[in-house]
């Protein structure tokens, strides 16, 4: 099946951002010398990539569910629904933290560690639901015919958005991250 190939390099790029994110999470709390200035930029890379690239991606799965008598709010349309949902909480919470730390609230340092854990959290198990059942499902439900459009309008939400610009100043914005993350060691 197309779709889950056309969604692999943003997965990838994700995972590669989860890792760094994730890890910065940890030594957010006891390092001397993690700056708030990460997270921040973090937040961009949620919001741009994920939230406005790869869960607008998501919401074309989402219609091939729903018109293959999925129900709207319940079942894997609800479970993905409630991922996005949850996600974008902890991507508020997050840059809310950050900002204040930033501004001298040094008791946002540690909502800042929990906050970007529990979104690292969220999209590991996102990504595993979407291999283990949405994939799977979408696969049972869309007619072979129609991937090749299904496809083009999954490669064609690239150029909405934050990523009319392609994905290369994200990938670019990883690199960053893992330079400073690698800075506090």
């Amino acid at each position: 099946m197309r779709i889950p190939r056309n969604l692999q390099t943003d997965q990838d790029h994700i995972n590669r951002f989860l890792a760094v994110l994730g890890g910065a999470s940890l030594e957010v709390r006891t390092n001397k010398r993690a700056k708030a200035k990460f997270f921040i930029l973090a937040h961009k890379f949620i919001k741009d990539y994920i939230e406005e690239g790869f869960f607008k991606k998501e919401e074309v799965i989402i219609k091939i569910l729903i018109e293959g008598g999925f129900p709207d709010q319940q079942g894997p349309v609800g479970a993905l629904r409630s991922d996005h949902k949850k996600c974008r909480e902890d991507a508020d919470v997050l840059l809310d933290a950050a900002t204040a730390w930033q501004n001298g609230d040094e008791g946002a340092r540690s909502e800042v560690g929990w906050s970007s854990h529990e979104y690292t959290s969220t999209m590991r198990q996102h990504f595993e639901r979407l291999k283990s059942l949405i994939f799977p499902l979408v696969e049972q439900t869309l007619p072979i015919e129609a991937e090749e459009t299904v496809s083009q309008e999954i490669r064609g939400i690239v150029f909405e958005g934050g990523l009319k610009d392609g994905v290369e100043p994200y990938v670019k914005l990883i690199g960053e991250l893992e330079e400073e993350y690698k800075d506090w060691k």
